[in-house]
């Protein structure tokens, strides 16, 4: 029976600092590859690009990235350059936020529904978890949480990653060669699935920013008002 339980740290380390760099470099090679028009391998780029696609906290969607390489990619070579990119993010992901994320200071996450929803299932099979997690369309982000927060086996939980997640690009590698969809579509899929994801946030900055603008607006015309009377007052 697998066991887990949750860790407290004090500070962050010179190594955590270092895995976060290394995440953010390594991320921006990612994303400059896949936007730099077939000038490197498409078996590298996907390993590269699979990295920011893959950490906790994911930059990009991968789904609509391997449906479109699977029109031309051999499918086991495509699986496999997308598990490694994701393996490498999965290492980066657990030195850098396991530290971060049990902090006494960073550790109000768990009280969030996602998490308390996904802590009862992971709590009960942590790797069998995480394999249909990682394969599945639901939401892997809580589960990987739950790995941070409870130090849960570094060896175990790339392997159950690699169980769910090679399989997973495997068969998205298959719907692009099989349905050879195209490329707009493809195109489409990956700006409305980033929209998705970006859009509360977006519109949430947006609402702050709106609402600043008129409560500040408001303060000066009522300093104003307030000003004014008083000179009134003083002519008096």
């Amino acid at each position: 029976m697998e066991t887990c339980k949750d860790w407290n740290y004090d500070k962050i380390t010179p190594a955590t600092i270092t895995f976060g760099a290394a995440m953010i470099v390594l991320g921006a090679i990612g994303v400059y590859m896949m936007t730099a028009d077939d000038a490197f391998n498409p078996l590298l780029t996907i390993f590269f690009y699979s990295i920011p696609s893959n950490c906790a906290v994911a930059l990009f969607p991968h789904e609509p990235v391997l449906v479109k390489f699977g029109k031309t990619i051999n499918l086991w070579h495509l699986a496999t350059a997308a598990s490694l990119g994701t393996i490498v993010a999965a290492i980066i992901d657990y030195q850098f936020f396991t530290p971060i994320l049990n902090l006494s200071y960073s550790r109000k996450y768990k009280s969030h529904q996602v998490y308390k929803a996904a802590h009862k299932w992971f709590y009960k099979s942590p790797f069998l978890s995480l394999v249909v997690a990682s394969f599945s369309p639901i939401p892997f982000y809580p589960f990987k949480l739950m790995v941070y927060a409870s130090k849960y086996s570094f060896a175990r939980y790339l392997i159950a990653i690699s169980i769910g997640r090679f399989p997973r690009y495997y068969i998205l590698g298959l719907a692009g060669y099989t349905f050879r969809i195209p490329d707009w579509i493809i195109i489409g899929t990956f700006v409305a699935m980033i929209l998705m994801v970006y859009f509360k946030k977006i519109y949430e900055l947006l609402n702050k920013a709106i609402v600043s603008l008129f409560t500040n607006k408001n303060k000066e015309l009522a300093v104003e008002k307030n000003t004014g009377k008083y000179i009134d007052t003083v002519g008096d």
